[in-house]
């Protein structure tokens, strides 16, 4: 899956996210630093960020690490420092935060990441069982904010995503995970685009995918991209059935 920012701004300003041509740290690069509650384990923190500045826009992600108390964030491109910046801000079990900076006054700023915590919900679902002969099947889930290119400030790009789960179904199909309500979660309720749960399935040890995308088989648990849509609890025994890949959501078209 596709983890960077391929995007156009709405404000036109050319954007480039190759992390190897665009990017390069120099001792002198400013930063912006997130740090962490003691109690927030840093490998479960998923962060994706947003430059913009004379270079035009660099989006990128930061890779979670264990025994970290702040991740920084090297906030320049091209050798040219960033203007503004625009995080977003996941760790298991909270909700997302925000955080839009201006760094022309402020150049090297620390904030900090307040887990709001959200209730669990169970799902107990079904898969096909001819999908889960594979011998290294590995199910997860990913939380797909559509939100966050208009956070961002992107008119049309990949779809910002967060893995919140992954597990082994059982060989008949079935499996049982409890997820975030992210129902309780109105973080991005300011921005148009939804959200929604995308369920795939792939080998855990080569990562090609068995089934890209896998669909409830009831229209009614169906988001407009023929996801898991997000609500507050669940069926047991709830269907999904492999549909072709659709990462195209309906606003973009």
């Amino acid at each position: 899956m596709a983890r960077l920012f391929l995007a156009v701004l709405l404000i036109l300003i050319p954007v480039d996210f190759s992390r190897n041509q665009l990017k390069q740290n120099s001792a002198n690069s400013p930063t912006v630093s997130i740090s962490l509650p003691a109690n927030i384990p840093s490998e479960s923190v998923q962060i994706r960020y947003f430059l913009i500045g004379s270079f035009g826009g660099y989006g990128s992600f930061i890779e979670p690490r264990p025994n970290q108390r702040d991740y920084e964030i090297d906030a320049s491109a091209e050798r040219r420092a960033a203007d503004s910046v625009k995080i977003l801000v996941y760790a298991t079990g909270c909700k997302i935060q925000t955080f839009d900076l201006e760094l022309t006054r402020l150049p090297n700023p620390k904030v900090r990441f307040v887990c709001e915590v959200l209730p669990r919900i169970r799902i107990d679902g079904e898969i096909p069982n001819e999908l889960t002969h594979h011998e290294n099947a590995e199910l997860g889930v990913s939380y797909m904010v559509f939100w966050a290119n208009h956070f961002f400030g992107i008119a049309d790009g990949v779809v910002t995503e967060f893995l919140v789960a992954k597990i082994r179904p059982d060989s008949d199909g079935s499996f049982r995970l409890d997820i975030p309500d992210f129902s309780a979660d109105n973080t991005g309720s300011t921005y148009s685009g939804g959200v929604s749960l995308r369920f795939t399935l792939r080998d855990s040890k080569t990562l090609n995918p068995i089934a890209f995308n896998l669909s409830p088989a009831q229209a009614e648990y169906q988001s407009e991209t023929h996801e898991l849509r997000i609500l507050s609890s669940y069926p047991p025994g709830l269907k999904f059935v492999a549909q072709a890949s659709d990462s195209t959501h309906p606003e973009n078209q």
